[in-house]
Order: structure tokens, then sequence, then C-alpha cells
């Protein structure tokens, strides 16, 4: 009788154990889906990154990007290559801007001390993700600070098609700009002309932005847009430049209606010093929005010079 007990508990187990096994093999060989991505790591002169190939099984795309990120972390399968973080670098957010968008948000492990690096760092997350097709434009963050290059300019969204990866060293080279900040009667914009160091790696409308942010050199100027402004993306087409911030904006930027015609043509008279841009196109998230406070941002906005200062 004991034996035949035994025996009942073994097949029961038995039983048990197939079914979890039954459960384990739906759970990771049929529900998830499959896709064949490029992972980038460094070369073996650590002086650009290189793909390799892999498949990777997901289950959402939240769950892709997070595999991605786990796969970088983890390191390549190929001796030849090198990591691009190391191990114990913590993921700590990933939050899906817009249908094409990502922000990704490591801890501080993520960092060297070589900002050229960091820059090779960034461009291997992001062409990584985005080979996998479920974004286009990658905002790599650090305990939620931007990450900025050997020139001090915040990278912000980069997106693939934006990294050269011909050449070891990106081409750079130094360029004019005119940004348009507040008068110190706060009703108006006056012009300040920088020189800037420019590279093949950003759109020279994502720097000009970027130095919108940072804020005037003449300390007899305004800051006009928010330091906490973000800027997702950049595209310039048929002279006409569409940006894309984040919501964020709205709020941070927001003030009577003057300040905000000051913040909107702080932006359009300063990228239409440019010859190819005549016009722009304001995004928040990747849509369109109607109005920022009393302004109207239905349309193509063209130049003002009505609101710049007359002894500019």
């Amino acid at each position: 009788m004991k034996k035949k007990h035994i025996a009942a508990l073994a097949a029961a187990l038995i039983m048990v154990f197939a079914g979890i096994a039954i459960l384990v093999f739906i759970n990771t060989e049929l529900s998830p889906l499959s896709i064949p991505a490029d992972l980038y790591f460094m070369n073996e002169d650590g002086t650009s990154i290189i793909a390799e190939p892999q498949e990777l099984r997901y289950k959402d795309d939240a769950d892709l990007a997070e595999t991605v990120i786990e796969k970088l972390r983890k390191g390549p399968s190929a001796s030849k290559h090198g990591r691009i973080m190391p191990r114990n670098t913590k993921l700590q957010r990933i939050e899906f801007t817009d249908a094409y968008g990502i922000i990704v948000d490591f801890s501080s492990g993520f960092l060297s001390q070589d900002p050229s690096r960091n820059v090779l760092n960034v461009y291997a997350v992001t062409k990584s993700l985005c080979s996998t097709g479920i974004v286009t434009n990658v905002m790599v963050t650090v305990d939620g600070a931007g990450i900025s290059d050997r020139d001090g300019n915040l990278l912000g969204f980069v997106a693939a098609s934006d990294i050269n990866l011909e050449t070891e060293e990106y081409q750079s080279e130094m360029r004019d700009v005119v940004l348009y900040f507040g008068d110190r009667s706060s009703t108006q914009l006056v012009k300040e002309t920088r020189t800037i160091k420019i590279t093949d790696q950003q759109p020279i409308e994502q720097y000009i932005i970027n130095e919108l942010i940072k804020g005037p050199d003449d300390k007899t100027m305004q800051a006009v847009l928010s330091k906490n402004t973000v800027l997702m993306s950049v595209d310039a087409e048929d002279n006409i430049c569409y940006l894309s911030f984040r919501s964020s904006f709205l709020k941070e930027n927001a003030g009577d209606a003057n300040h905000e015609r000051q913040v909107i043509y702080s932006i359009v008279n300063s990228l239409t010093e440019l010859n190819t841009i005549s016009r722009v196109q304001f995004y928040m998230d990747g849509k369109r929005v109607d109005n920022f406070g009393s302004f109207s941002l239905k349309g193509y906005i063209a130049r003002d010079t009505s609101i710049i200062a007359a002894d500019q």
C-alpha cells in the first residue's frame, strides 16, 4: 500500500513538473516575438563602434528596448569587441516619448572620464535601439541629466541617421550663428552672434536651439527659453524646419502674451538667419498643437522683424 502511495506521489510530481516545463516553454519559445537586430560595441582600438548581429526575443516594444539594453550591458559575444558600459551599470528608466522617441536613463556608471568615449557609448545605445525599428530618436541620460560631447554641447535626442561611422573622428568646423535673446525691457529681441563648433553628427538647427537654451553670453541680454526646455527632434525640408519639443515646453516657457511671443520668435528668428530656413513648424511630443498660451502654433511661422529692437 505504501508503495502505491509513493508511486502516486511520484506520478503527481512528474505531472506538475511537466506542466511547469510546458508553461516555461510556451512563455519563452512560443509567446515572444523574434527580430534580428544590430547591437553596437567598441571596436578593437576603442575608437569607434561596430555592429554585432543578434537575434532578439521579446514580448512587446518595452520588453524589446529593455532586452537591447540588457544585451549591451552584458557585453559583446565576440571577444574582439569591447564593452560600451560597465556590467554594473544600472538601467534606471526607459520612457517612450512619442511614436518614435525614447529616453534611456542610466546610473552614473555609464559615464567615463573621456567625453569622446561617452559620445561613442551614446551612439552605440542609439544605433542598437534604432536597429530594432521601434524608435528613430534616442536620448541617453545619466541620473536624469543630459550627456555632453567634448565641446560641451548637449547631445539631446540623436537619430541613427545623424551618426557617421565612416571615419574614426567626426568632422567638425567653426560656424558663426546668429541668436536672438530678450532685451533689458523683456519686450523685444536683440541679436548676439556666436562662434560655435559644429559636427556632422547633428544638424545645425539643433545646435542653434541648444545655444538658445544655454542663454546669452552678453549679460545685458535676457535668456528667453527655460533651461529645462528639451528638444526631441529636428528635421529640415523645403526650407521648413520642423521642431519637436517635449510637451513640458508649454509649461516651462509659459508667461504673458509678450513673453510667449518672445519665446517663439527667439527660435524662429534665430533659425531663419540660416539661408536654408524660411519657416518653422512646432510639435510637442511629436504631435501638432494649436496654441502656446495665447500664441497660435497652427501653421508655419515665418520670421518677424518687428519684435527685433530698432538698433539691431
